[in-house]
């Protein structure tokens, strides 16, 4: 399959959330939430193969485009707020992607906000994609270039007080001392 074949079927897709495709994650998922959704990079999969898309982001310009972008999906599926304060009802969808978010969490009590209300809307036997930045791995973790980044006392509490479970090994890429971004595959 030639590249451009490949960007048609998948899109601008972040790497990691087609990796999950690719190992058929999302196979019985039907309503599938992209928190922080942007202009829908990550939704066009899912459109294609006729799952329900949704989206949430805090810039009204990307919700238009998303909008204009999948014009077979309700324009209500796809909204202007934050994930802190979902507007869905508990256990509605079967899937949540919530890729390079969290990390612009405020501080540590915005970022568990953001988690309970993901949590919440996701159903039993849910797939909670992650990604975000970390301090993992990072030589000096004391660098600002994100609000907020996930420690391992996090991953701790994800698991542990949250009950969600590991469906793959955490992966944390280390981008030559610069950041540090971590892959999370989670179920509640």
């Amino acid at each position: 399959m030639h590249y451009k074949d490949l960007n048609n079927a998948v899109g601008n897709v972040d790497i990691y959330l087609l990796d999950q495709i690719l190992k058929g994650r999302f196979e019985g998922c039907k309503r599938i939430l992209d928190a922080g959704c942007g202009e829908g990079r990550n939704l066009r999969y899912f459109e294609q193969n006729r799952y329900d898309i949704y989206g949430i982001d805090t810039n009204p310009m990307a919700i238009k485009m998303v909008q204009m972008m999948y014009k077979s999906t309700p324009k209500d599926n796809f909204l202007h707020g934050t994930v802190e304060e979902l507007p869905w009802k508990d256990n509605f969808f079967d899937a949540i992607i919530c890729s390079a978010v969290l990390h612009f969490a405020q501080d540590r009590t915005a970022f568990y906000q953001m988690i309970y209300e993901l949590i919440r809307v996701l159903d039993k036997k849910g797939v909670l994609f992650i990604r975000m930045a970390t301090t993992i791995g990072l030589p000096d973790p004391s660098d600002t270039s994100f609000s907020y980044r996930l420690a391992p006392e996090d991953i701790e509490n994800l698991l542990e007080d949250l009950g969600l479970k590991k469906l793959e090994p955490f992966k944390t890429v280390v981008v030559e001392d610069q950041r540090s971004m971590c892959v999370m595959v989670l179920e509640k």
